[in-house]
């Protein structure tokens, strides 16, 4: 049946991608993308409930960690491929930029997954980020340990931090033809090879102290599609929202350690990063807060 299913999606994309010419199509109906498409999908159904879903959010970021952390494909080689790690959010950014910059070539792959994962904000939150990335799936396990004092950052501070490595990794790209992220990428552990390596270890394992105390501190600080996808999300139509029936008691807040909430509570215009982690839902006694397409009075 899956040798079927598989057989069947070959010879779809494959005709898709004859017809229309193009390298993306066929991309775009692999096993990867219509893995993502899938969990997107969970997240968006399960927000859309409007109710906490802790376990449910637990479950899904072990499965996604296996899945396209490449976990899965160390014990079934037969998934590496189609569900192995590349492209990475790093490396879909990064090359996508600067194989262009370096190469005068469009690295399609990468550039899809950019594009990919800046649809899924604008239809509901993060929902790349927050229900497939493998890395920020591991980020959000380590720091739902319980027992730890847990710290929230300045949210003008991580993101000035962000844009600033952002604009370094274009100006060595531009003037070096290097790409600066490669000295600090936690997805190189991912690739599960050279594991004696300080390049290899030593980035991941900063993200993971730093995840104990910190809700998802490298998408916070460092990812460059981090960065992209909260700018999607500032004009995004799917989003967690606050109604004028908030009365500001403090009961979201409390109940999750994304920073989002105070923003929301406080009418920013430009609230933190939204991973749809889904814990401020269903903690409001006046019910003002939900997750639509749609702005409540």
């Amino acid at each position: 049946m899956a040798e079927f299913l598989s057989n069947g999606v070959d010879f779809f994309s494959s005709v898709v991608g004859q017809v229309a010419g193009f390298r993306a199509v066929k991309v775009l109906f692999s096993w990867k993308y219509l893995f993502f498409f899938l969990f997107s999908l969970a997240g968006w159904l399960i927000l859309y409930r409007n109710r906490a879903m802790k376990g449910a959010r637990i479950a899904a970021q072990v499965l996604a960690f296996l899945l396209f952390g490449g976990v899965l494909g160390l014990v079934f080689t037969t998934l590496q491929q189609p569900f192995g790690l590349h492209p990475s959010p790093m490396c879909s950014v990064t090359k996508g930029i600067a194989i262009p910059i370096i190469y005068h070539k469009i690295a399609i792959p990468q550039l899809m997954l950019v594009l990919t994962a800046v649809v899924l904000t604008l239809v509901g939150a993060k929902a790349f980020c927050g229900w497939v990335c493998p890395i920020g799936a591991l980020q959000e396990l380590v720091h739902r340990i319980p027992g730890l004092k847990r710290v929230r950052v300045s949210f003008l501070l991580s993101n000035i931090i962000r844009v600033a490595l952002f604009a370094l990794f274009l100006q060595v790209a531009f003037i070096w033809k290097e790409l600066s992220y490669d000295y600090f990428n936690p997805f190189e552990l991912l690739h599960w090879h050279d594991m004696g390596a300080l390049m290899v270890w030593g980035p991941a394992l900063a993200v993971l102290a730093a995840s104990l105390f910190i809700y998802r501190p490298f998408c916070s600080f460092v990812c460059p599609l981090g960065l992209i996808t909260w700018l999607a999300e500032l004009v995004a139509p799917g989003r967690i929202r606050v109604s004028s029936a908030c009365t500001n008691c403090g009961s979201c807040i409390a109940a999750t350690s994304c920073q989002t909430m105070p923003a929301l509570v406080e009418r920013s215009k430009t609230p933190p990063d939204c991973f749809a982690c889904g814990d401020c839902l269903d903690t409001c006694p006046e019910d003002a807060i939900s997750f639509g397409w749609k702005k409540k009075d």
